[in-house]
């Protein structure tokens, strides 16, 4: 009997094991076939600007659902109901401004920050600065995703010793530096457009399965579900993620706000629209995207309904406070009568592959940086072999992923909100407003673009480092102290304004030079047509 519970145990560790394997291996496949088709820095950096709008838009979709974006929706929906409802449409509108961002960003024929930046005023600033800012909002974001990632790899495998997390994530995120590596954007864009219909796949299956349990009528499901989380009352009333104070409204729009205009400008998304063939093309990739991530968002507002009524609310937060397992205890729970395991087990695949690409383009959004912005332009004046900058950026890339699993081993265990939040803030404060003011305002001058990226990125740094997230709360980065000021944890509502308005006063507290209008004015001519 004992022999036949550890053969059954190992069997049903072998099947997500064995899909993990088969997964692995077809993406390592599918990078090495796609990304050394070509060695030049373009083809590298951009995949030689011939990505078509489908393609484009399931990568940009991959690219728009990072681990979090997976799991945590789900489970704040079953927890907390209206309010992450919201925050869903927020995320969804998210790509409208990418739409009307997406054409006059291709049309520079730019791809990093930096280089974007510099189109309005010469010298190396814009591209140390774009660069800072780079490095400032991908790395964060990368320990995060490799820190998500090993935890729910760990909780997968029924891992329970303390150190199992770090060697996942440690594995993850070696493996995700091979990728980046070695496929560059086409292999990552291959990757990501595979992640998106695997992860529309999955939750697709699910939502159908989920109907079937209901025998097709929602509104049951979600009557059920307003049980399941703390009635009808509070379910769907405002205030169930930050309290129906006026400090948690705030909370609340200050996060939309974040989740609105920061997740359009991220680097890997610039990166993306820059590997696109035309302006037209971009624009065209960004309003499939919208649709599909409209629809993805959706799907994930129902799961986190069936979440809360199969599965409810008081197992979901004994099973992990934080909520991001409630996609496998729903699709565990769901698994009954159906094909034994299949579910889950697809589920955590899905998970991974998320991982994969989702790490994979940061990484190389910041490799880009290093080697385009730094070694070639800032260092080298440009004058770089291709063969020789391509080589850089991979050593970068390895770099930047050698680095920041190092720093995921090393946070581990510590409240990771802080980082989270401040990468969120800086790409809706910093970039947004600079983006916006080089590609439509011809008045921005240099003394503008320097305020904004460096005044509100200490605006940033300093409210956050005095905000909840870092102390005076459990969830804290030091819940041990409590020398926090600024009432809150998402700061994008205070220091978006701040971005926008630095940009104006410093650009009209002189005239722009004749070189600067001459610049503005051709930079203009660019971002509409494409022409220069």
């Amino acid at each position: 009997m004992n022999g036949d519970r550890v053969l059954a145990a190992g069997s049903g560790l072998l099947t997500p094991l064995t899909l993990f394997l088969v997964v692995l291996c077809l993406c390592f496949l599918l990078c090495l076939v796609s990304g050394m088709a070509g060695d030049t820095a373009s083809d590298f950096y951009a995949a030689e600007r011939s990505l078509p709008a489908a393609r484009s838009a399931l990568a940009l979709c991959g690219d728009y659902i990072p681990v979090t974006a997976l799991l945590s929706p789900i489970g704040t929906v079953a927890l907390s109901g209206y309010d992450s409802m919201v925050l869903a449409a927020g995320a969804c509108a998210a790509l409208i401004v990418l739409l009307v961002l997406a054409e006059p960003l291709r049309n520079t024929g730019r791809f990093t920050v930096g280089s974007v930046l510099e189109t309005r005023t010469a010298g190396a600033a814009p591209r140390i600065a774009g660069t800072v800012l780079t490095l400032v909002v991908c790395v964060p974001l990368v320990v995060v995703q490799l820190t998500v990632a090993g935890n729910v790899i760990t909780y997968l495998l029924g891992l329970k010793a303390p150190a199992a997390a770090q060697v996942c994530t440690t594995l993850i995120g070696l493996l995700i530096v091979s990728f980046a590596a070695f496929g560059g954007m086409r292999g990552t864009s291959t990757i990501q457009a595979g992640k998106a219909l695997l992860v529309f796949g999955v939750v697709l299956v699910l939502i159908v399965v989920t109907g079937r349990r209901f025998d097709g009528d929602f509104g049951t499901m979600t009557r059920e579900a307003a049980l399941g989380s703390g009635g009808v009352e509070v379910f769907h009333a405002p205030g169930g993620l930050f309290g129906n104070t006026a400090t948690g409204t705030l909370e609340l729009l200050s996060l939309g706000m974040t989740v609105l205009l920061g997740s359009a400008v991220v680097p890997p998304i610039l990166l993306r629209i820059g590997a696109t063939r035309s302006g037209r093309t971009a624009r065209r990739a960004a309003s499939h995207a919208v649709v599909m991530i409209t629809l993805f968002y959706t799907a994930l507002v129902l799961l986190g309904l069936a979440a809360a009524a199969v599965v409810s609310a008081g197992v979901i937060t004994g099973d992990d406070p934080q909520a991001n397992t409630t996609l496998f205890l729903l699709a565990r729970a769901l698994d009954e009568g159906a094909v034994d395991g299949m579910l889950f087990t697809t589920a955590a695949c899905a998970v991974f592959v998320t991982a994969l690409a989702s790490v994979a383009g940061l990484t190389l959004a910041t490799a880009a940086a290093l080697s385009h912005d730094i070694y070639a332009h800032t260092l080298r004046g440009g004058a770089v072999p291709d063969r020789r900058e391509t080589t850089v950026a991979r050593w970068a890339t390895v770099t930047v992923g050698v680095a920041s699993v190092f720093l995921a081993v090393l946070l581990h265990g510590w409240s990771i909100v802080f980082l989270a939040s401040f990468a969120a803030a800086v790409a809706a404060s910093v970039i947004l407003p600079a983006l916006v003011y080089t590609l439509f305002w011809k008045g921005f001058t240099r003394r503008g673009m320097l305020w904004t990226l460096y005044g509100s990125l200490a605006c940033c740094l300093v409210l956050q480092l005095f905000s909840p997230t870092v102390s005076g709360q459990p969830y804290s980065l030091l819940p041990g102290h409590d020398f926090h000021w600024f009432p809150l944890q998402n700061i994008a509502l205070f220091t978006i304004p701040v971005g926008f308005l630095l940009g104006w006063i410093g650009s009209r507290l002189g005239p722009p030079t004749p070189a600067e209008l001459a610049q503005g004015t051709a930079a203009r001519i660019r971002t509409l047509t494409g022409i220069g």
